[in-house]
């Protein structure tokens, strides 16, 4: 008597409304998909929009004691400077429009450096497109008149012949007077190269706090007399 092996059983039926359930789960997948790439999307344009309009810098060297110490942290201001083109508007101007205004005496910048823009310095603006500066006797003159500087480390040992800023231009100095490669040593900064302005000191935590920019009024108001100077 031949002997044939068993069949195996078919599988159950699946519970009524299974296949229904797993089908549902689908589209609910896809509304999952879908939130999780807005929200990626959402916090990519965020970070883009404060990327626009901030930066953070570590100071790296001695150049700006005793304002920063070499590895503090920085928030710079991205839009400080920023300039709008108007000359597309009927009757505009073909100037640009700065809304938050220009670089000034005493604002503390960080710039693309002109002999390497792949690397970023920061200094201190001490005179501005127009102005004529030079530094002798220890002191920076602006005009002919002397820069009241509390934030200098030590007076500067060297002399800066007599010149004038030209348009788009500003002369920047480190706070290190005697060590700081800056203006007195390559001449001008080309305004558009100026990434914003230093705002706000968040590392270390026992001097996190703004930035002060020290504005000037000129030391003549303090009654320093005016020193001729001759512009080149």
């Amino acid at each position: 008597m031949a002997w044939w092996p068993e069949r195996p059983l078919p599988p159950p039926p699946e519970p009524p409304g299974r296949a229904a359930a797993g089908a549902a789960l689908w589209p609910w997948s896809l509304r999952g998909l879908s939130e999780t790439l807005e929200v990626v999307a959402l916090a990519l344009l965020m970070f883009l929009a404060v990327r626009a309009v901030a930066q953070n810098f570590i100071v790296d060297g001695r150049s700006m004691e005793p304002t920063f110490a070499h590895g503090e942290l920085l928030i710079v201001n991205k839009l400080a400077y920023a300039s709008v083109d108007l000359s597309w508007l009927p009757g505009g101007s073909e100037e640009e429009w700065r809304p938050f205004g220009e670089p000034a005496v005493g604002d503390v910048v960080v710039f693309r450096f002109p002999g390497e823009r792949e690397r970023d310095f920061i200094k201190r603006v001490v005179a501005v497109a127009g102005q004529t500066v030079r530094v002798e006797d220890s002191f920076v003159y602006v005009d002919g008149v002397r820069l009241a500087e509390p934030y200098v480390s030590e007076p500067p040992t060297y002399r800066v012949e007599a010149r004038l800023v030209p348009e788009g231009s500003v002369f920047v100095l480190g706070d290190n007077r005697n060590n700081s490669f800056d203006s007195h040593s390559w001449g001008m900064l080309d305004a558009s190269l100026i990434i914003g302005r230093a705002e706000f000191r968040y590392w270390p935590l026992s001097a996190i706090g703004g930035v002060d920019h020290v504005r000037q009024p000129l030391a003549a108001a303090e009654g320093v007399s005016r020193s001729p100077s001759t512009a080149r």
